[in-house]
């Protein structure tokens, strides 16, 4: 499974058979973003939806539920009226916060999120989470690895942070990279990974 960041909270997921693409659309007024060519496609601000250019053949999600597409098992969750997705590709867990900004986690938006091997949170701040409330986030779910999403590399004009302050804020040193491959038995097992993508 190769996972590659595609600027702001673009994200794409990709095994041999199939792909995913989470929130294909910019932020930035006037930003353009090319057609999405994916097998699937998960949305979280559903206002965003209409920014989407994608193949008449490709699923889309853009609202809370549970689904089963091409062996990729989907949960879809609400939170304040921004969603979180939770993905399941050959058995690695994945949860995708979205722009998932100052909002606080009940107990049972934690219970529908934890045990996840790779959390993608934004560290941004403005209207999304900071850098500390980032951190708080990792440190209830525990993940294996964490994926800093929605910070100033990347994101065209948008006023958000840099990502060395979330690296900063969290004390873990990162591994820079173009795409994080992987298969499940990669996962760390004792303490968590810090990965920063380079912008595709």
């Amino acid at each position: 499974m190769t996972i590659s960041w595609h600027g702001f909270n673009y994200f794409k997921i990709k095994n041999t058979d199939h792909s995913l693409i989470f929130n294909p659309y910019s932020l930035e007024k006037g930003g353009k973003v090319p057609k999405a060519k994916a097998d699937v496609i998960l949305i979280t601000d559903k206002s965003q939806s209409n920014k989407v250019k994608y193949d008449k053949d490709t699923f889309v999600l853009d609202s809370p539920g549970e689904c089963e597409v091409h062996g990729i098992f989907i949960y879809g969750h609400e939170v304040s009226g921004q969603l979180i997705y939770q993905v399941t590709i050959e058995d690695i867990k994945i949860v995708f916060m979205g722009e998932f900004g100052h909002q606080e986690l009940s107990n049972g938006d934690m219970d529908f999120i934890k045990a996840t091997d790779i959390l993608i949170v934004p560290v941004g701040g403005g209207d999304l989470a900071t850098a500390k409330e980032a951190n708080k986030i990792i440190s209830h779910l525990e993940p294996r690895i964490v994926i800093p999403s929605c910070h100033k590399s990347g994101s065209g004009k948008l006023n958000l942070d840099k990502v060395d302050d979330f690296v900063k804020e969290f004390g873990v040193n990162p591994e820079e990279m173009d795409k994080l491959k992987l298969k499940k038995k990669d996962l760390p097992q004792e303490e968590v990974k810090l990965i920063v993508l380079k912008p595709q």
